[in-house]
């Protein structure tokens, strides 16, 4: 089991003279634009409660905590558990209504899996609601674990969820990689140990200020190819 860890660890080195045997994935704005479904939901509560609807945009702006704490936001204050058990319904429904893959997420998946670089989710959204996203997308076959924001008592930007998914893919931090798209996946990446890598989209990319710079930048997934990050390596499958 993973020691609890609250100082960073030092990268051996960075880039591509030390490529990643492992590669972690955040979920909502990295792999799949979940903004959709999350404002659906958010809207059927409110309307539940007697409020209004909230700007979508402000809804994206919310995301990177979990569901839960993205309700808080939407109410302005802590739910309560009935209005979380309604939010959650409402979904746990709407989760594959209209969120989508980003482009090129799937053949990109496909391409490390084959050449057995070993994957893994570590997200702040509860294991409910991100496997769900997982399967009804089509992608969760590609992971060999999944660790989420209630698998553990802490969640991002705290190392622990990385290091269980390393421990799990029996891969140490200075072999892998962390791809997400905000601060918080930055700051976790640094605890980790793991080279911090961020998409150019997403919902987080402008809290991230100079002196955050991350490893690496992605602004389209076709530029993770297997020869460029290096593979070869058997796969786990974590059950």
């Amino acid at each position: 089991m993973s020691k609890v860890v609250t100082e960073p660890r030092e990268i051996a080195d960075r880039g591509a003279s030390n490529p990643p045997r492992a590669m972690l994935f955040d979920l909502d704005g990295t792999l799949i634009d979940t903004a959709p479904d999350i404002t659906l939901a958010i809207d059927r509560t409110l309307r539940w409660l007697g409020r209004p609807a909230v700007d979508p945009a402000r809804v994206r702006s919310w995301i990177g905590d979990g569901a839960r704490a993205l309700l808080d936001k939407a109410l302005g204050e802590a739910s309560t558990d009935a209005q979380w058990d309604h939010f959650a319904y409402e979904y746990g429904a709407a989760c594959g209504e209209a969120s989508c893959l980003y482009p090129g997420v799937t053949a990109m998946l496909d391409r490390l899996c084959a050449a057995g670089v070993k994957l893994g989710v570590v997200t702040n959204k509860e294991v409910r609601f991100a496997h769900r996203l997982l399967v009804r997308h089509g992608i969760s076959v590609f992971f060999d674990v999944l660790v989420a924001g209630d698998s553990l008592p802490v969640k991002k930007p705290h190392p622990e969820g990385v290091h269980r998914a390393l421990d799990a893919l029996q891969v140490e931090p200075s072999d892998a990689a962390l791809i997400g798209d905000s601060l918080i996946d930055l700051r976790t990446a640094r605890a980790a140990g793991v080279q911090a890598w961020l998409v150019t989209y997403g919902y987080g990319l402008a809290d991230v200020a100079d002196a955050d710079r991350p490893d690496r930048t992605i602004a389209d997934f076709r530029e993770l190819e297997p020869e460029r990050i290096g593979a070869g390596l058997a796969r786990v499958t974590i059950s």
